[in-house]
């Protein structure tokens, strides 16, 4: 064999070899491609989920939408490109970023569809034509809330009796809260029969009696009503991390549980705000007392749900609670509403409360037996209508109320609201260390 010959299957041979190493630089290359591309599947996929859910639950300003939109298309690109690379701590920076942007979509994806569930599930929505369908985005609007005096166990064991009755009064155009509480002993006229009874007595005939009955009495419309049990008030206020009150004098509560409060703030889990806000015989059985006690509570669960880091941190507790034991006859497209028009507008909302007053009597009561007389409260019409007056005009803002409100919502900043939760964290730090 020639020179040539030699030469030509020496060259011959290190070509093969050139390939053999290369396909196997291939082989060893594939898997790592083959992780790669299943990632940005997997991203794409939770990508897909996230805007199906977004869209679905359209809770979010437009403006936060897009952004979301934006910075997820950016992460996608910005993975693959990373994945390219030639250097193994560029591609380990895009595993890194593939990863976290998995776990943030895929969580919130998740976090979105249990609200969605949740509104669905509290809703008794009956479609466009419901009664009371207002725009809670744009337009002041009346909640009636009726709490129930059982525990969830107890559903169906014994009548259900209206304990807790209060009008909530929402002006979104001046981003006001009106909370007016009805003594549960009011003596008023039944719908259903046109006799009297006392208010707490409506609940055993339904929701649908006692929204009828107080609407006719107070020449109210209620938009909506929202209904729960004790259940719901232990639940809520302990997913929020309890609530601060100030009472006004120290008492032992008359319930079972003998919870004390002290004269001043006390922070209160779900039970001890239940029973400070069902107890009247520490304050001579009166049920005025009661009432005020209600406002109380309802405004500090407000205040802190809206003013504070509460609603992410305990988000999913909330809803779980929400979802479980509170109905509402609210459709779901106006709780997505509200709570859009919370996301867009950071503003604390600015509560007022109020509660009628009157005196109490012996009068025959219509769900009771008729020989016999029973302790009613009969509220004072001067109370009434103060209370009436107020709702009115906080349903009815004027064109300096709305401009005011316009300007203050503009002036309104996220470093406002930043610096108005860390205001509220010092308030809780100092209050620790007293």
């Amino acid at each position: 064999m020639g020179p040539e010959n030699t030469e030509a299957n020496s060259k011959h041979s290190k070509a093969t070899s050139d390939k053999h190493k290369s396909a196997k630089k291939k082989k060893k290359r594939s898997p790592r491609r083959t992780i790669y591309t299943l990632a940005l599947m997997v991203m794409a996929i939770a990508a897909i989920g996230f805007l199906v859910m977004l869209i679905l639950l359209d809770m979010f300003p437009k403006e936060l939408t897009l952004g979301l939109i934006a910075v997820m298309s950016v992460l996608l690109i910005l993975t693959g490109v990373l994945f390219m690379s030639k250097k193994k701590g560029v591609r380990i920076a895009g595993i890194v970023t593939a990863v976290i942007f998995i776990a943030f979509f895929a969580s919130s994806t998740a976090l979105m569809s249990s609200t969605y569930a949740m509104l669905n599930n509290i809703s008794a929505d009956t479609g466009a034509s419901a009664p009371g369908r207002v725009n809670v985005a744009g337009e002041p609007f009346n909640v009636y809330i009726t709490g129930i005096d059982q525990w969830s166990k107890e559903r169906g064991l014994d009548l259900e009796r209206s304990d807790v009755n209060m009008i909530v009064t929402v002006s979104p155009q001046t981003h006001k809260i009106l909370l007016t509480s009805i003594p549960r002993d009011a003596y008023i006229v039944l719908h259903r029969t046109g006799t009297m009874d006392k208010l707490t007595h409506t609940g055993v005939y339904g929701v649908d009696e006692t929204l009828s009955s107080v609407g006719e009495w107070l020449n109210l419309n209620f938009d909506y009503y929202v209904k729960m049990n004790f259940d719901a008030c232990v639940d809520i206020v302990d997913a929020i991390g309890g609530i601060d009150v100030d009472s006004p004098k120290a008492f032992t509560s008359s319930e079972r549980s003998k919870y004390k409060y002290k004269k001043g703030i006390n922070h209160l889990d779900g039970k001890g705000a239940l029973y400070y806000a069902r107890e009247r015989k520490a304050f001579g059985g009166e049920d005025q007392l009661r009432v005020r006690n209600q406002l109380q509570v309802m405004e500090a669960v407000i205040h802190k749900i809206t003013t504070s880091t509460t609603l992410l941190t305990s988000y999913g507790s909330i809803m779980e609670t929400l979802g479980d034991e509170v109905e509402t006859n609210m459709p779901t497209s106006d709780m997505q509403k509200l709570m859009k028009l919370q996301l867009s507008d950071m503003r604390p909302w600015k509560i007022e409360t109020q509660r009628m007053t009157g005196t109490y009597d012996m009068e025959v009561v219509a769900s009771l037996d008729s020989r016999n007389k029973y302790s009613v409260l009969k509220v004072d019409p001067k109370s009434l209508n103060s209370c009436l007056d107020k709702i009115r005009t906080t349903m009815s803002p004027t064109e300096e109320e709305i401009l005011a409100s316009e300007e203050e919502r503009k002036e309104f900043t996220v470093s406002n609201y930043l610096n108005s939760i860390m205001d509220r964290i010092r308030g809780n730090e100092e209050y620790t260390e007293d």
